[in-house]
């Protein structure tokens, strides 16, 4: 009975070093330092996502805002079709029926200003008469009248059109008030008052053609009077220059001709 254990006990204590030898050495000090960098990382981890969803609600803020002020503002990229900028656009385009002074000049003619009679108001020019014969007039010399009368013609043209340009761009510009009245954003509002600076600019310079007109027709009446004067002038000149040179020739045949043979009171019994 007892030489069994005395056996276990034998294979036991030869077994114990090789069981030593097996056993896991475990170091508490870098358990302990591993477990403290987990911590670490954790709290650094934890860090960044409160980052994150701080920066999160802070681009969610300034979403809100930025849809807050397309709201109040309005996004001027999507205001495209603007009230009253296209037909602004046509009127700007438009040139008028105006002609320049040049131009009315050179189409001046004398036989139409003699056969015109101002649509009734007054009487056309027909030729002359020289002892019954009809004589043509100088057709040349009433150019000047119907240069005035061009700028006269021009100026109704111009007038009438205008008037109606101008109707129209005051019919534009009441309609543009009406949307500005109605506008909702602040985008639409500064849109149509450019649109409404744009209109009233642009009724100044269409009333501005009938000025142009006016004075068109002022300066070629000026040039007419400028070269009547002239041509006064002139002919002035001419009429003195005839005299002078009469009253020289009169001088001189009165002066005697000493070296002539004309006696007086000769007698005819020598």
């Amino acid at each position: 009975m007892k030489k069994p254990i005395l056996i276990t006990l034998i294979a036991f204590a030869i077994a114990l070093p090789s069981a030593r030898a097996q056993l896991v050495v475990e170091d508490v000090a870098s358990i302990a330092q591993n477990a403290v960098n987990q911590v670490v990382d954790l709290a650094k981890y934890v860090q960044m996502v409160e980052n994150q969803v701080q920066q999160i609600n802070t681009m969610t803020q300034e979403l809100q805002q930025v849809t807050s002020y397309v709201k109040a503002f309005g996004d001027p990229s999507q205001l495209l079709n603007v009230t009253g900028a296209n037909q602004l656009v046509s009127s700007l385009q438009q040139s008028g029926v105006g002609q320049t002074l040049g131009a009315l000049q050179q189409t001046a003619s004398g036989i139409q200003s003699l056969a015109n009679n101002g649509n009734g108001l007054y009487q056309s020019i027909s030729n002359t008469a020289l002892s019954g014969i009809s004589i043509p007039r100088v057709a040349d010399n009433y150019k000047p009248f119907g240069a005035v009368e061009n700028t006269s013609s021009n100026y109704t043209s111009v007038y009438n059109d205008v008037m109606q340009r101008r109707q129209a761009l005051q019919g534009q510009i009441a309609a543009t008030i009406d949307q500005l009245q109605a506008a909702t954003t602040d985008a639409e509002t500064q849109k149509l008052q450019g649109v409404l600076t744009g209109q009233a600019a642009q009724l100044q310079a269409i009333d501005h053609e009938i000025d142009h007109a006016t004075s068109q027709s002022v300066v070629q009446d000026i040039s007419n009077r400028n070269d009547q004067q002239k041509q006064q002038q002139a002919q002035d000149e001419e009429i003195a220059a005839d005299r002078q040179d009469a009253m020289t020739k009169f001088g001189t045949m009165m002066v005697p001709d000493v070296n002539s043979d004309i006696r007086f009171g000769s007698g005819g019994g020598q």
